[in-house]
């Protein structure tokens, strides 16, 4: 008889992980976003798509893994594509900042083959024929996304490890978030080398401890509380509806110098994505749009802090 089936009983202990949620459900659980929209690809035989200018460089990368064509398309001061499609395109939509829930649900009411990155939407419920969602972006796991899809692909998944991906959190969590931060470049810089695989063991054992619940209100609660103090200085127009769950408070203003603030007073606001040119939206979004942080680990204090370096 072979004692490799047998649970491991002995030696060192591990991390006490209590699994108090079930975070996956019924989702595909995946090792990336990127790779959530190639598994896309693959089972539905997406030979060409669209997708926005305005997106990470790595769906672009991702596409082309799977030999599939890309046409670009531009966006409005409302997040929207700014031209039509045909009746059978495949259309990659990004659910910018998590506040575009009203587009996708017109997009998926007029396009029968939409697919819509929720990367920055984590609570986005599936709308078209398939969707997916970054964890990382909204918890401390070092990878992983969860994929909704209206065809299962026909291939089988080796799982992923992500130990090796760990280090940024321990650093963090062990002295601050400068000193984690090269290890946090390596880590994602990481992925793009990664194959599509099921999510790791580690990866879904935290998520399995993360009150996903609690997060989503405290998320809303600080989005409501900045943009009572920044609407009437914010350019865009924000109007959530019932399904948007913020990622940061898109905060799009023309003063040149404070992002440079912000980040010398700590308050780390990143720039979505590669340079765009400055005559187009994606070059505004791209140059003066600043996230700012919004989500679970911050209450009132710290909102406080980030309107008192913008001077609201």
């Amino acid at each position: 008889m072979t004692t490799l089936s047998y649970k491991e009983i002995g030696g060192y202990f591990g991390l006490d992980l209590v699994l108090r949620y079930d975070n996956v459900k019924d989702s595909i659980a995946l090792n990336s976003a990127r790779n959530c929209l190639r598994y896309v690809i693959k089972a539905f035989s997406i030979s060409e798509i669209y997708i926005p200018f305005y997106t990470c460089p790595v769906v672009w990368q991702a596409i082309k893994k799977e030999n599939c064509k890309i046409h670009f398309y531009h966006i409005d001061e409302n997040f929207m594509p700014v031209s039509d499609f045909s009746e059978n395109a495949y259309i990659l939509y990004n659910n910018y900042f998590g506040i575009c829930a009203g587009n996708v649900k017109s997009l998926a009411s007029k396009y029968k083959n939409l697919i819509v990155d929720n990367a920055q939407a984590f609570y986005m419920p599936q709308y078209g024929i398939a969707s997916f969602n970054s964890i990382r972006k909204f918890f401390g796991v070092p990878d992983g996304a969860l994929l909704q899809s209206d065809k299962i692909c026909d291939c089988e998944f080796e799982r992923d490890n992500s130990y090796q991906r760990f280090s940024h959190l321990l650093k963090r969590a062990d002295v601050s978030v400068k000193f984690g931060y090269q290890d946090f470049l390596v880590n994602e810089d990481s992925l793009d080398d990664c194959e599509i695989k099921t999510m790791s063991n580690l990866t879904q054992k935290l998520f399995q401890t993360i009150d996903i619940e609690a997060a989503k209100e405290k998320r809303l609660e600080n989005f409501v509380y900045l943009n009572k103090y920044l609407s009437k200085s914010n350019e865009l127009n924000i109007c959530l509806d019932k399904d948007d769950v913020p990622m940061v408070y898109p905060y799009l203003t023309m003063r040149e110098n404070l992002r440079a603030e912000l980040i010398k007073n700590k308050i780390f606001v990143a720039t979505y994505w590669n340079p765009q040119p400055e005559n187009t939206q994606e070059g505004v979004f791209q140059k003066y749009l600043l996230p700012l942080p919004i989500d679970q680990r911050y209450d009132r204090k710290d909102l406080s802090r980030i309107l008192e370096v913008i001077g609201a």
